[in-house]
């Protein structure tokens, strides 16, 4: 039998390095990026401890973890409305293994208040998914005379000046939420700014404040106590758990007919990453949400599940900017 000739007349070393070559392209290939994760994800959460962001953040972040076969680690990075750490997240390398969770103040508020924000919203991230969504329930202090929202309507135009409603912050979620509830309505409270929705939903326990915009889940226990009079939900329906308070286009007031609230969050990358990063985060987290244990954990906290696509997440984001857009334009909220 004959051997097999070698056309090129290579050496044994030339071949071994033709192979090796081949090899390393091999490992190159797509076939081989998809064996992402392969080491710990960064998921930063650009808020301190506490409050809604953070509270989904690690709801989800352990079961993300189990489906990816990676950690997930939970990285709190504070700051300047969101800023720093989504800043954070859009300094780290472009690979999938960092992302950050946020909220409308980080990707359809700040952009549009602070003029050196740093990022687009529209260009820098990868969306991922829409994670969860929750309402508010317009609140009143026990001792203002309301018991509905047509009747707090009717005080505030013969009491002129005289209550102020609480907010998270100025240029918050909560205050752009009560400042289009109040464009709606044809009326003007005087806002209160405190440092986060805690501190306010407490002054309006204390009667500080009179009414306030506030996170149904943070306020709901207060309202069954009878410590706070829930005047509507912002929902656009009503809550299981709160049957009894209609929501804005049931009470009545015609400006309201088609108006209804709800607040967001999710889960963005940088943009750039590998797309099969991208695929298996996105894959990931809806696996995650549909979780019983994770949905109910997200139910109990106050939270609907969303679990939306890419593509249906960005095209809400665009369309939260350009109504935050639309309340800055009317002189309600100033740019910093």
């Amino acid at each position: 039998m004959s051997k097999a000739k070698n056309p090129c007349n290579l050496g044994p070393f030339a071949l071994w390095a033709i192979a090796l070559t081949i090899a390393i392209a091999a490992m190159a290939s797509p076939a081989y990026a998809q064996t992402y994760p392969t080491k710990p994800i960064i998921m930063i959460v650009p808020v301190n401890p506490g409050g809604p962001l953070d509270t989904m953040a690690r709801l989800i972040a352990q079961p993300l973890a189990k489906i990816l076969g990676q950690a997930v680690v939970v990285e709190n990075r504070a700051g300047a409305s969101q800023k720093i750490g989504v800043l954070k997240m859009l300094s780290a390398p472009k690979d999938g293994y960092t992302i950050a969770v946020v909220s409308p103040a980080s990707m359809t508020i700040n952009p549009l208040l602070d003029r050196a924000v740093g990022y687009d919203p529209l260009k820098d991230f990868t969306y991922l998914s829409e994670t969860v969504s929750y309402s508010y329930v317009l609140a009143a202090h026990p001792s203002l005379p309301v018991k509905s929202l047509p009747q707090l309507v009717a005080y505030v135009k013969a009491n002129p000046d005289k209550i102020a409603y609480g907010t998270g912050g100025s240029g918050t979620a909560i205050h752009f939420a009560t400042q289009q509830l109040l464009q709606k309505l044809g009326i003007a409270i005087l806002p209160v700014h405190y440092k986060g929705d805690g501190p306010a939903l407490m002054d309006l326990l204390a009667g500080q404040v009179q009414v306030m915009v506030a996170p149904t889940g943070a306020a709901r226990p207060f309202v069954e106590s009878g410590k706070l009079i829930p005047l509507a939900f912002s929902g656009p329906e009503r809550l299981a758990e709160l049957p009894n308070v209609p929501t804005y286009k049931q009470t009545g007031i015609k400006s309201l007919e088609n108006f209804s609230t709800l607040s967001w969050l999710g889960v963005v990358a940088a943009d750039g990453i590998p797309p099969e990063a991208e695929k298996k985060l996105y894959d990931a987290l809806v696996k995650a949400l549909q979780l019983p244990e994770v949905r109910k954990s997200l139910e109990g906290a106050g939270f609907q599940v969303v679990g939306s696509t890419p593509a249906e997440f960005a095209s809400m984001v665009r369309t939260s900017l350009e109504d935050h857009r639309k309340v800055i334009e009317s002189g309600a909220i100033k740019p910093e």
